[in-house]
């Protein structure tokens, strides 16, 4: 890491320099707050594609300039959130998936309603089952925040105790 750059994953908020996760250390962002929020951290994980931008203008009708998004961010409370909740019927290896999903997803939705003042997109593809990130558009400071995360049918799902 050069003098300039940032670590990667840091208490608060990365700065403008701060380093994407890599796959190794978002596995370990993911399992350190598996059991705990705190303390908060928001931790960069990719990069919005230019087809994704363009997806992304053509779903939001004019009303999202897609080209100033440039990161794919998360945070600790949404992996928590998203992870704890039983019936989003995710696993931790599910939200490795959100720059996937979110670069290449065909189905992309506005929502009508907003996530704290923000604007909110649905990035959904099927990956063994359907899979769906909610992202808050913060276009100001050129990023998607993913919020939550969930499964509507899983393909590999977690199988009963007595299944053969």
């Amino acid at each position: 890491m050069n003098k300039n750059e940032q670590p990667a994953i840091q208490s608060q908020k990365p700065s403008r320099k701060a380093k994407t996760l890599t796959s190794n250390e978002l596995k370990e962002f993911i399992d350190a707050v598996k059991e705990s929020p705190k303390p908060y951290k928001r931790v960069i994980i990719g990069h919005v594609s230019d087809e994704a931008k363009k997806r992304i203008e053509i779903e939001a009708k004019g009303k999202i300039n897609a080209q100033k998004l440039n990161n794919i961010n998360i945070d600790s409370e949404s992996v928590y959130y998203a992870l704890k909740k039983l019936h989003h019927n995710l696993e931790s290896s599910d939200l490795l998936l959100a720059v996937e999903v979110i670069n290449t997803a065909t189905d992309i939705e506005l929502s009508n309603t907003q996530h704290q003042d923000n604007d909110v997109i649905l990035f959904k593809k099927d990956i063994d089952g359907e899979i769906t990130f909610l992202t808050e558009v913060r276009i100001g400071k050129g990023y998607l925040l993913i919020f939550d995360a969930y499964r509507q049918k899983k393909a590999h799902s977690r199988k009963r105790f007595n299944a053969t």
